[in-house]
């Protein structure tokens, strides 16, 4: 529904090019935790989602998904593998990795200056060959969001990555973004702002819920843990 509505607004924006965000990365997490054999609807979603992306793509959008305090090794990894002679790669040696515990972010933390951003990588998985068929393989960076030193993970789709314009305008306008706030960008502090799930929401829900279990027979039975934290409350600490 997010890149639903991204792509809604980027075929209505007057301004070319613009830049769409995602709040995360933009392999769809969903389809990604299913494994080798995703359900229907996880597959209709996954559709749905690559049909969003190619109308970004349509309108010559610029689209990038922020992580912020990214946990990734994948460059750790590569640096590790490239250690080895062709010849000498096993399993075995790929176990003995002496990086292990070390991260992207750590990395690129020493060697990135506020506002510069790394070489693209691609990201390898599954997932990401099914958004190759299409078009929509998604590479990533790293990048510096300013002076506190943070290091964010920027994806973006293939056509992104590929056009030197559409890239540059996702770097320029993140480091203009995060100037802003001091590492995150504006646009997404606005938006977490805008959609506050408020304890009256959530009671309602629960509430459509509890009806809806009820209509069919069903009742509804809390977790211990959901019980133990009712009887003790959130802010209350018990010692043995």
């Amino acid at each position: 529904s997010e890149m639903e509505a991204l792509a809604h607004i980027a075929e209505a924006c007057q301004i070319e090019p613009s830049l769409s965000l995602l709040d995360n990365g933009l392999l769809l997490w969903l389809a990604a935790q299913s494994g080798e054999r995703p359900s229907r609807q996880v597959n209709r979603i996954l559709q749905n989602y690559l049909r969003q992306l190619s109308r970004l793509h349509s309108c010559g959008a610029s689209i990038a998904g922020f992580i912020d305090r990214p946990r990734h090794a994948s460059v750790i990894a590569l640096l590790h593998l490239s250690s080895f002679a062709l010849e000498e790669i096993s399993e075995e040696g790929w176990r003995l990795n002496p990086y292990l515990g070390i991260s992207d972010q750590a990395l690129f933390r020493q060697i990135l200056d506020p506002g510069y951003r790394s070489a693209l990588f691609v990201q390898n998985s599954r997932l990401n060959r099914d958004f190759k068929k299409l078009g929509h393989e998604v590479h990533f960076f790293y990048l510096n969001t300013g002076d506190r030193n943070q290091i964010a993970r920027v994806e973006v789709p293939q056509w992104v990555a590929q056009s030197p314009a559409l890239l540059s305008l996702a770097h320029a306008a993140l480091v203009e973004q995060c100037q802003l706030t001091g590492g995150y960008p504006y646009a997404l502090v606005r938006a977490h702002e805008l959609a506050v799930v408020t304890n009256a929401d959530r009671q309602t829900l629960d509430a459509m819920i509890q009806n809806t279990l009820l209509e069919h027979g069903r009742m509804l039975q809390h977790s211990l843990k959901s019980e133990t934290k009712r009887w003790t409350g959130k802010r209350r600490r018990h010692r043995l």
